[in-house]
């Protein structure tokens, strides 16, 4: 028997156990958004109603926009810095290497909490203003956290995000040949030329790799703009939380084609990212 298939073998109960777990929830949240939920006083199976009425919804259309507002910018922004954070780390081992992957071991809910303690009108950045006379008191500093613009949650997911991607692209980097770099030097190359030709097709996977996986998390994450916002406007995630937490049980189909909506929306970005790198990128056609 060969290594893989003993692997295979090896890991074969752990995998069922967890298909079993997940793919029976995801199954039956699929079944209950096509309308068999009758533990709920529904059974229209099958039916698209639910993805209809969702669909058509003007609150939809806001959610929608608000999901891609919060997500877009720091995963775009999160993976050039985490890019130049990674390629800084690559080469170097200590406490600055271990500080930059401090955010890492921070969950999300500890992360808005720090978020609060030093970005609110009476937080730390605000005292400071005021103690310095930057600004009159503190309740004069920007609402980065709950306003219109959404500042909190981009800079909270992008907080956690830059050492991540930093992390992905350190590892490649630092199993990269350092006699390569050494090339390009002799044969003339500039810090522009040889990052073109050398350190990008390089680490562009595992770019790749790390945007698609921090794409798809802050499409679907609750925890960020339901704390910070304080579910004043809804993205996706907050609006399908909000309807399977509904006292109306009837509602709970509705959650769950929201929530498929918000998978297809990931799924579908996912993808289009994935076929634009292999397109694009430096030895993506293979």
């Amino acid at each position: 028997m060969s290594r893989r298939w003993r692997v295979a073998l090896g890991l074969a109960p752990a995998l069922a156990a967890l298909a079993a777990v997940f793919g029976g929830a995801l199954v039956g949240s699929l079944l209950q958004s096509l309308g068999h939920a009758p533990h709920f006083g529904v059974e229209e199976f099958p039916t698209l109603r639910f993805y209809r009425a969702v669909l058509t919804d003007p609150a939809t259309a806001s959610a929608l926009a608000r999901t891609l507002w919060t997500a877009l910018p720091p995963t775009i922004v999160g993976a050039g810095l985490g890019l130049a954070l990674g390629l800084a780390l690559a080469r170097r081992r200590g406490p600055s290497a271990v500080l930059a992957q401090l955010p890492l071991l921070v969950p999300y809910v500890v992360a808005v909490a720090l978020a609060v303690l030093w970005l609110s009108p009476g937080g730390l950045v605000a005292r400071a203003g005021a103690g310095l006379g930057l600004i009159a008191t503190p309740q004069e500093f920007p609402r980065l956290l709950d306003g219109a613009g959404a500042w909190g949650v981009m800079l909270t997911l992008l907080w956690k995000q830059v050492p991540f991607t930093a992390l992905l692209v350190a590892a490649v980097r630092a199993g990269a040949d350092p006699l390569l770099d050494d090339v390009a030097t002799v044969f003339g190359a500039n810090r522009l030329q040889a990052f073109r030709y050398v350190v990008w097709p390089h680490v562009w996977p595992a770019v790749v790799a790390a945007t698609v996986i921090t794409l798809a998390y802050n499409l679907g994450t609750l925890e960020v703009p339901l704390l910070i916002d304080g579910g004043t406007r809804d993205t996706l995630a907050v609006s399908a939380w909000r309807a399977y937490g509904d006292a109306d049980v009837g509602r709970r189909p509705e959650a769950m084609a929201l929530a498929w909506t918000m998978t297809a929306l990931a799924l579908a970005c996912a993808a289009s990212l994935l076929a634009a790198a292999r397109r694009w990128f430096p030895g993506g056609r293979g």
